[in-house]
């Protein structure tokens, strides 16, 4: 094992420590005390960007009820290299928001239409010469829905009315939040930075508000139950779902993947679905770019979602490469024997908690035996590549189905994305019911 590998999970299990997290939380607060400042946070805001329109809804009851000063920040200009399917995202990430309005009783347009660029950025300088106003929050409410209903008399209505930051002095101030925006350390709009730590979109503001609870602020009732697409309620259990198919495209280098596993096989079990899993190849192997500030982002954001489920995480061996190869070519043999469940929860154990190099050959035994699988059999297979026509077939199905990114879950006609959607997911499967019945 090269010296990489071996210090790889001990460096990664120090940056996702608990402990070092709870250090670095005390020592600010500290600071903060210290200084006698207020409790302050930075809310980045497009408002071509739906999670950023959903967030910006509920910032005003979360400051007050937790008592801290949240201050706007307008963007528009993103670093595209952070965005491997920019158009796909564009038509995403709507329809989601769209599902999450409906669960947390927000507002999205149901008939939204993709803005313009020109008229995001006229909002956008709107919004800048208000920034600092306590009508910020109205006006972005106002001026986001009138952007999305594609409303040009309500918009221009409110741009006479507000005014605009010069046209200049905006694009040098947009273009240079976008380049500190990165330096920072983050890369998503939609986010609320508080002392040292980030939290992306409402499905995130469980771990702020648990945070600021820890501090004495807030109390236990909350304005809304932020977090709640991440479960699904498994109460009604209708004969009727019985072998409904619920698809999930999975990749072995997504923890992600790996931390939505366990919550996947719960609501495949209680509504006795037909679960077909499609492992893909991780995106660094697809030929797109992952950077650093992005990598480092989510490992420290899998590590928190991770505890809240009770997953285990942390000493991870990036198995990227021949670590991925080798678990995939595993894949088709595992499924041959009926324990494709059991080699991925096996395998992405041990490379997300365990440290284990899926790149030897005694780590992959460890993986193959933990799954319950014979290695001397299962070794016949690392020589043969058929698996890679499989996987691309799984990746243009995910592809064709409007995602390019794991997990992903397939429900009759419907495409979800991200491991924090379960409740969204068990509604689309409860609402084919309704839909067959009709």
């Amino acid at each position: 094992m090269s010296l990489k590998h071996k210090l790889m999970p001990l460096v990664a299990r120090l940056i996702t420590s608990e402990g070092l997290q709870q250090c670095r939380r005390r020592l600010l607060e500290w600071r903060r005390t210290l200084k006698r400042q207020p409790h302050q946070a930075t809310f980045y805001f497009r408002i071509d960007d739906p999670y950023s329109v959903l967030m910006a809804q509920v910032m005003p009851r979360f400051a007050q009820h937790f008592g801290i000063t949240v201050t706007p920040r307008v963007m528009l200009y993103l670093d595209q290299q952070m965005y491997p399917a920019a158009d796909m995202l564009a038509e995403l990430a709507p329809r989601d928001a769209v599902k999450l309005a409906d669960l947390h009783g927000l507002d999205f347009p149901k008939d939204w239409q993709l803005p313009p660029r020109e008229v995001s950025l006229a909002a956008t300088r709107c919004l800048l010469k208000h920034e600092g106003d306590e009508r910020f929050w109205s006006l972005a409410a106002a001026l986001a829905d009138a952007l999305w209903r594609n409303d040009h008399d309500k918009l221009e209505a409110l741009l006479s009315e507000y005014g605009q930051q010069a046209a200049d002095r905006a694009q040098l101030s947009l273009e240079a939040r976008r380049d500190q925006f990165l330096k920072d350390g983050h890369y998503l709009t939609g986010t609320l930075h508080y002392a040292g730590e980030w939290y992306w979109s409402v499905e995130r503001l469980d771990h702020l508000g648990h945070r600021l609870n820890e501090l004495g602020l807030g109390g236990a009732d909350w304005p809304l139950p932020y977090g709640r697409a991440k479960r699904a309620r498994l109460k009604d259990t209708p004969e009727a779902l019985k072998g409904t198919p619920l698809a999930l495209y999975f990749s072995f280098r997504s923890p992600y993947s790996y931390i939505a596993l366990a919550r996947t096989y719960a609501l495949a079990d209680h509504y006795g679905l037909d679960l077909k899993i499609h492992p893909v190849l991780p995106m660094v192997m697809r030929g797109l770019t992952v950077p650093k500030a992005k990598r480092f982002y989510i490992l420290k954001d899998a590590a928190r979602e991770a505890r809240l489920h009770a997953v285990p995480f942390g000493k991870v061996c990036d198995p990227v490469g021949a670590g991925v190869e080798r678990c995939m070519a595993i894949w088709p043999f595992a499924e041959k024997e009926g324990r494709l469940r059991e080699w991925l929860r096996a395998a992405a154990t041990g490379i997300w908690s365990q440290g284990i190099n899926a790149a030897s050959d005694n780590g992959l035994k460890f993986l193959v035996e933990n799954a319950g699988l014979d290695w001397n059999r299962a070794r016949r297979w690392l020589d043969d590549d058929d698996w890679r026509e499989q996987a691309e077939a799984n990746r243009n199905a995910m592809m064709a189905a409007g995602s390019w990114g794991v997990p992903s879950f397939m429900t009759q006609d419907d495409m979800t994305w991200g491991q924090d959607r379960f409740a969204i997911i068990e509604q689309r499967l409860l609402a084919s019911l309704q839909h067959d019945d009709d």
